[in-house]
């Protein structure tokens, strides 16, 4: 038999593993309780943020003085801040920037550290000590701490810290992958590409890339909360969004200076980053166990 024969045979043979195995996952996911309770949390938190126009009873902006600092009642079921604000129209609006910056700042950084980790891992030599020292430096840095320096240069605001939070926090993507592709690129199917003269571009893509995708979904669930979290400080010191704009952190730092009279505004927010944040680390600690068959005994 021919190595072009057994190429293709080969890449058959994956892709019907991965079909199994996508089923196997569905069919494990329904007996593990952490990643059930993790992703329901996720289903719902997704839930308030798409329907949050319809589930807020007021636009997170409108402002109503004569019913300022009003405590949780019937009629504001989170109480009102300073300006008359309804807290629970803010916070339902909240969720939408939490989900969206946190999902476009782990695309943006799983993107950049994917790709330098197939690159790193594939090519060994230099390249990979260029980019294994880069992600050195940038992860001896604490990634807030860091972040923080980067908004201070670009300015405040949400795209600004999507920048900031996604080039401080690429590393650890770029680890994972760059160990695994190194693992990969000795194995038959690997060798059987190259022996017939595919490009290292479509060795990267067709070989290396979908065998990194399961432990990379894992890292992004489990990188999700800390870039919500990231985001949500950096708002909260006045660099992230800005007013009127509903962010968790703006919320929760326009409650501060209220905390005595209004602990409401602060707390609100605050459970709900908490709830948000332990949703996705169960979510990905049941993808971590559901994908990594030693864990499964």
């Amino acid at each position: 038999m021919s190595i072009e024969e057994t190429v293709p045979k080969e890449v058959e043979r994956k892709s019907i593993s991965r079909l199994t195995k996508f089923k196997e996952f569905l069919l494990l996911l329904l007996h593990y309780k952490t990643s059930c309770v993790g992703l329901l949390i996720v289903i719902s938190i997704t839930i308030i943020a798409i329907f949050a126009p319809i589930i807020a009873p007021k636009h997170f902006a409108e402002i109503d003085v004569p019913n300022r600092l009003q405590p949780p009642s019937l009629t504001y079921l989170f109480g009102t801040d300073v300006l008359g604000r309804d807290v629970f129209s803010r916070v339902v609006y909240g969720a939408q920037i939490a989900l969206w910056v946190g999902l476009l700042v782990v695309l943006v950084e799983a993107s950049v550290g994917i790709t330098l980790g197939v690159i790193a891992g594939h090519y060994n030599g230099k390249i990979d000590k260029i980019i294994s020292a880069i992600a050195d430096i940038v992860w001896s840095f604490p990634p807030v701490v860091l972040a923080l320096g980067v908004v201070t240069i670009l300015g405040a605001g949400i795209t600004q810290v999507v920048i900031a939070i996604a080039l401080t926090s690429w590393p650890a993507f770029t680890r994972v992958t760059r160990a695994k592709v190194q693992s990969l690129v000795n194995r038959e199917f690997v060798l059987a590409a190259r022996a017939i003269g595919e490009s290292d571009l479509n060795i990267m893509l067709r070989y290396l890339l979908p065998n990194v995708t399961s432990t990379n979904l894992v890292i992004a669930t489990l990188t999700l909360p800390a870039a919500i979290l990231s985001t949500t400080a950096l708002s909260f010191l006045g660099f992230g969004a800005q007013p009127p704009t509903p962010d968790w952190g703006a919320i929760l730092s326009d409650g501060a200076s209220q905390l005595v009279i209004a602990p409401w505004i602060a707390t609100f927010p605050g459970i709900f980053i908490v709830i948000t944040a332990l949703g996705f680390n169960l979510l990905g600690d049941g993808l971590r166990d559901l994908l990594d068959p030693k864990l499964r005994i």
